[in-house]
């Protein structure tokens, strides 16, 4: 059962980006903000939507809300620091900081406060998804440093971007876990109202202080964006809640590992399949490699 839904979680991620982009190319406004649009409405619906789940009922203690602000900081500065890093240098490598940090700073914080175990053979098959992960994001435009003007003009801020991109990525997968190990599943449905809400705040404040003017103007949605807008963010709303349902049940570098790493190989096959995008030798290469390592995370 766990392994079915860790699949859903999968394809639902995957679907999600899909969507993302689609609402993206169609918001009708400043496209600088359009990601922060997505974050008020689609954590409002992950907000209502984790509401319901619990039976309408709230009940969060301190220590659920003190781990639910941070983690809206953390959700509030991935999405700033996601943005900064691309437009700032190499995609492949931003990929791999990225996931990087969504596997290596929960399972050391699973490791060291609360005691959890990894074989070599899973150690191993992480560090081959890293450079698998590499592989598989590098671009004919990359050109291996990276080909981009913002990258040469950024060579401090780039991997600084990248670093807190990784921490922040990490620190959400860690307290979403932390809070049920010290709490219990009582009130994990709130820690994610919670931590959204959190992050919505943090989105509108930005918000009103680049659009002062024209904030509930930039809302505004054509029928084609207001479509995979509440598309997307029913998706997150289910993706987070059930990912939460299955952190006490898997161990938690697998989960994550399959996570993060998984939606970008599904991403890429879906890719060439439907969008025709060819393969280089080094995509391809990196793929195998990547479920070979699923493989041996599963079996072992």
């Amino acid at each position: 059962m766990s392994g079915f839904l860790i699949a859903f979680i999968v394809l639902l991620y995957t679907f999600q980006s899909f969507i993302c982009k689609k609402y993206s190319d169609n918001y009708p406004g400043d496209p600088n903000v359009s990601s922060t649009i997505f974050t008020i409405v689609s954590g409002l619906t992950v907000a209502l939507v984790s509401f319901a789940v619990s039976g309408f009922s709230f009940s969060a203690g301190w220590l659920t809300v003190l781990l639910a602000l941070i983690n809206g900081i953390a959700l509030f500065g991935y999405n700033t620091f996601l943005i900064k890093a691309s437009q700032s240098g190499s995609y492949s490598v931003l990929m791999v900081c990225n996931l990087a940090g969504g596997i290596i700073v929960p399972s050391v914080v699973a490791i060291a406060c609360f005691g959890d175990t990894l074989t070599w053979i899973q150690v191993v098959s992480v560090l081959a998804i890293f450079a698998a992960v590499y592989m598989m994001s590098i671009k004919k435009t990359d050109g291996g440093n990276g080909d981009t003007e913002a990258l040469q003009n950024n060579k401090l801020l780039f991997p600084i971007f990248c670093l807190l991109l990784a921490v922040c990525n990490g620190t959400y997968g860690s307290l979403l876990d932390a809070q049920q190990r010290l709490i219990g599943t009582a009130e994990r449905e709130e820690m994610v109202a919670l931590t959204y809400i959190f992050a919505v705040l943090f989105s509108a404040v930005q918000l009103g202080v680049q659009k002062r003017k024209t904030f509930l103007s930039s809302f505004k949605q054509t029928k084609a964006s207001l479509v995979f807008l509440i598309i997307c963010s029913l998706i997150v709303a289910t993706a987070v809640n059930l990912l939460v349902y299955l952190i006490p049940l898997v161990n938690i570098t697998v989960l994550y590992t399959f996570d993060n790493a998984g939606v970008m190989l599904l991403s890429v096959l879906l890719s060439c399949i439907f969008f025709k995008e060819k393969l280089s030798p080094a995509n391809v290469i990196g793929c195998i490699i990547m479920a070979a390592a699923f493989v041996c995370l599963s079996v072992f």
